[in-house]
């Protein structure tokens, strides 16, 4: 299966020191991202401007979604077997713009611009009863959504509903934490609002580019000076990582970042024995 571009030497050494220069210690290129250190691990390459990534946790399947530069529309899902490296196409789905999977029952959900599909065991996409232009999507014992139109909507057995935290207001990217809040974007301005309630906080300082979570549902945010995780004891943005160009993010079982960089999806694997040449040169 054809990819857009194929990775270059070149491109591959730049790519690797726009993801990994800020933490990266000079010598030996591992990365610091919570205050553990990780080897850099290249899952693929070659793919032009991705979008999302969702890791599903159940078959460890990344799914995730891209340009392809010789399709109208041009933006397509596709997924990888990260045990097998194994890389498809998910035919099917006109303009594909969000992931999300229920991972209690391994149910996989993408929206695009004519609905929302359920991904069947066979990689094959099956409508469900949403016809709308989908822009985000977040599970959370059932499914949110927003649409173009910036209105956020949950759809459970059959139904849709409106986000009653977010009536009349517009919400762009949209997820939900461990705490009973619903966070959301407006362009790059990050907001929050506790579920049952519709008192809307802003965290207007953190000029968001990404807006994910872990595998616990802990919120995290993608700027341009770093990545953040979210105090929920001091409602505020920690920094945790000053890895800079990030276009997508997403966490594995164990807590390791995967994320996306110019043209690359790369895994950080943790490793239990930091550098001894970054001991020597953090000292000096």
């Amino acid at each position: 299966m054809g990819w857009i571009y194929s990775g270059r030497f070149k491109f591959f050494i730049s790519a690797l020191l726009i993801s990994a220069c800020a933490t990266a210690d000079q010598k030996c290129r591992g990365v610091y991202f919570s205050n553990r250190y990780y080897d850099i691990d290249i899952l693929k390459d070659g793919l032009n401007k991705i979008h999302q990534i969702t890791l599903n946790r159940n078959d460890n399947t990344l799914y995730f979604t891209f340009d392809q530069i010789a399709r109208v529309p041009t933006r397509v899902l596709g997924y990888l077997d990260i045990s097998t490296r194994t890389s498809g196409l998910v035919e099917g789905i006109r303009n594909a713009t969000c992931i999300a999977i229920d991972q209690a029952y391994n149910k996989v959900y993408v929206g695009g611009s004519e609905g929302i599909f359920r991904i069947n065991s066979y990689k094959v996409p099956e409508r469900i009863p949403v016809q709308d232009n989908i822009q985000s999507m977040y599970f959370k014992d059932v499914l949110f959504y927003t649409n173009s139109r910036n209105e956020a909507y949950m759809y459970d057995s059959g139904h849709i509903n409106p986000v009653f935290e977010l009536q009349g207001v517009a919400a762009e990217k949209i997820i939900l934490d461990d705490d009973h809040n619903i966070f959301f974007t407006q362009g790059k301005t990050l907001f929050r609002v506790k579920i049952g309630t519709r008192v809307v906080n802003s965290h207007e300082r953190y000029r968001t580019n990404i807006l994910t979570t872990d595998f616990d549902d802990k919120p995290y945010i993608s700027t341009n000076d770093g990545v953040y995780v979210y105090n929920k004891y001091k409602y505020v943005f920690d920094k945790v990582s000053d890895i800079t160009g990030l276009k997508a993010l997403t966490f594995n079982k164990a807590g390791e970042p995967i994320y996306s960089v110019v043209d690359l999806i790369v895994h950080l694997k943790y490793n239990p024995v930091r550098c001894i040449e970054s001991v020597i040169y953090n000292r000096n």
